[in-house]
């Protein structure tokens, strides 16, 4: 499962509809790799990056693509 699966899952189990691909460039702001984050801080850190994203969305997309998702 790669990680926009990942988030994707978390966003559903919270009835969330945030694009995975804006919550990951979020993501990616504060972790250069998101493999050494533990299951409870990567779910943390999506809670963290639907936020920004949904506050954002502008923002959320730029990011996004600059990061190539």
């Amino acid at each position: 499962m790669n990680y926009q699966e990942r988030i994707k899952a978390i966003l559903e189990s919270r009835k969330s509809v945030v694009d995975p691909r804006h919550v990951e460039g979020f993501m990616r702001l504060q972790h250069g790799t998101l493999d050494g984050l533990s299951v409870s801080q990567f779910k943390s850190e999506v809670l963290i990056g639907s936020k920004c994203a949904i506050a954002d969305k502008v923002m959320a997309e730029k990011l996004a693509l600059s990061y190539n998702l």
